[in-house]
Parts: structure tokens; sequence; C-alpha cells
């Protein structure tokens, strides 16, 4: 068991409402699921690995941006922010991040979850699929103009 992080679609009003709602919402936010059809936005444990790569390749995606909504573990993306990330995912292939992995650097920088050294190139495809998932969760989700919860625990 570890800390995951995930993405779900859900409606420009709908989150209006839980932002709204404050802290609150938190029964709402916990019964939230994926719509049949929908992509998955589940990262696993490889989010803290993609936001370093994201952030050494310098393509302007933040996994923390959004509001917190709960004051804990959620946190919402407008359909902007979705639609703007959507882009540069989307202009951005996974061997412009691949170019920036150091497993020894990752584990040196207490990248989650500190299996980079000992799983080396196994470790650059559980990221690449993770990518993959990423991108495809937030050009379904900017191609409907939705926006997207995140949820972080």
């Amino acid at each position: 068991m570890g800390v995951i992080l995930s993405f779900t679609k859900v409606t420009s009003e709908q989150l209006s409402h839980l932002i709204a709602a404050g802290p609150q919402a938190q029964d709402e936010l916990w019964q939230l699921e994926r719509a049949d059809g929908d992509p998955s936005g589940y990262l696993d444990k490889a989010w803290d690995g993609l936001r370093y790569l994201l952030e050494a390749a310098e393509t302007g995606v933040d996994l923390w941006d959004g509001v917190l909504l709960d004051g804990e573990e959620y946190y919402g993306w407008p359909a902007d922010l979705v639609g703007s990330t959507a882009e540069r995912l989307r202009d951005t292939p996974f061997t412009v991040l691949a170019a920036h992995y150091d497993s020894a650097a990752m584990d040196a920088a207490n990248i989650y979850p500190g299996i980079w050294a000992r799983e080396g190139d196994e470790a650059l495809g559980y990221l690449h699929i993770h990518y993959a998932t990423l991108a495809a969760f937030f050009a379904d989700a900017a191609k409907s103009g939705s926006a997207a919860v995140m949820h972080f625990g």
C-alpha cells in the first residue's frame, strides 16, 4: 500500500458545487467514479516520477495545480486548466520526458516510491505507461470540455 494519485472527469457545474461546498463535500468526493467508457486517470504511485520528469522537461504541467477542495486530498481542476494541460501533454511525447530520466538522481532526490535505481528500465517503462494514461485522460476530458478532480492519498 502507498500513496497514489488519480483524476476523475467531472462537469464544470459539479466542480463549482464541490468548490462551494468545501470540506462538507467530503462524502461526494469519496463517491466520485469514472463514467463507463471514460479513460482512467489512475496514476498509481508513478505520480512523483512523472512530476519530476514533467518539471525537468519544463513542460509547464504541474500535477499540484488546481483548487484544494476538502482541505486534505482532493483538488479541483477547472475546464480551462484541463484544456491547457491536455495541450501541453499532447505536445510533449514521452521521449522528451525520458531524456530527463536519471534513476540515481531520482533516488537521491527521494522521488517517490524510491524504485528508480533498483528497477532501472522497468521503472522507466512504468512511468511511460502512466504518462500515456495521464495524456489520454486529459485529452478525453478536454475534448468534452470537462473539469476534473484530482485525488491524492
